[in-house]
């Protein structure tokens, strides 16, 4: 990707936080303040340096305990059928905005990739930037696409995504849960939605 497009991708995505207030032990206060005046950083930059890293190491091992699910089963069934795909932006941002610009769902590597040999035609896909929220989606053309990936041959599987959406403003996790009024599986590189789920997603984004 031209460092042009990464800039422009990065100006189109836009970043928000949230004041979140926490009980601490006195004893681990205590402990962030000593640290804090060692490195001579702020209490709140260690705390959010210390969630990021534990976010990421939890999100780990959750993936090794319950990755992947296949969608075999449904695969004669007719009804309209919903996905949300994780881009993968925590370990690439270029494969997350690739995805973007190609219009298209995307994974990698493994077991993950086979998610997208289960998309079927006119399957919905939502696109889910972790942290971010719902940035984009639309519907599998049911063509598989198999590419290299950094020089691994076969190891980059894609459909590309029909009358594709790109939101200006992502569907934030708690967006996506007041929306819908139930609670979503973020962990998963693909997970499938309830009818109901996708088609409250939908109808929210056709009046935005």
């Amino acid at each position: 990707m031209s460092l042009a497009n990464h800039i422009k991708n990065m100006i189109n995505t836009p970043s928000e936080s949230q004041l979140l207030s926490i009980r601490l032990q006195t004893t681990t206060v205590n402990q962030l303040e000593e640290l804090a005046q060692v490195l001579n950083k702020t209490r709140s930059e260690l705390i959010t340096t210390f969630i990021d890293g534990g976010l990421v190491e939890l999100e780990s091992q959750l993936k090794e305990q319950e990755e992947i699910k296949a969608f075999k089963d449904e695969a004669k069934s007719t009804v309209q059928r919903y996905f949300l795909l994780n881009t993968n932006f925590n370990n690439s941002e270029s494969d997350h905005y690739t995805m973007l610009e190609n219009a298209e769902a995307s994974a990698f590597y493994g077991n993950w990739k086979d998610n997208i040999k289960y998309l079927r035609k006119d399957d919905v896909v939502f696109l889910y930037q972790s942290g971010v929220g719902i940035v984009g989606y639309g519907k599998a053309n049911g063509d598989l696409e198999k590419r290299d990936h950094n020089g691994n041959s076969n190891e980059w599987y894609a459909q590309k995504l029909l009358d594709f959406v790109r939101l200006k403003k992502p569907l934030s996790a708690k967006g996506c849960k007041d929306t819908t009024k139930s609670n979503f599986n973020f962990r998963m590189t693909m997970v499938q939605l309830s009818k109901t789920q996708g088609a409250s997603l939908i109808n929210k984004f056709s009046h935005n």
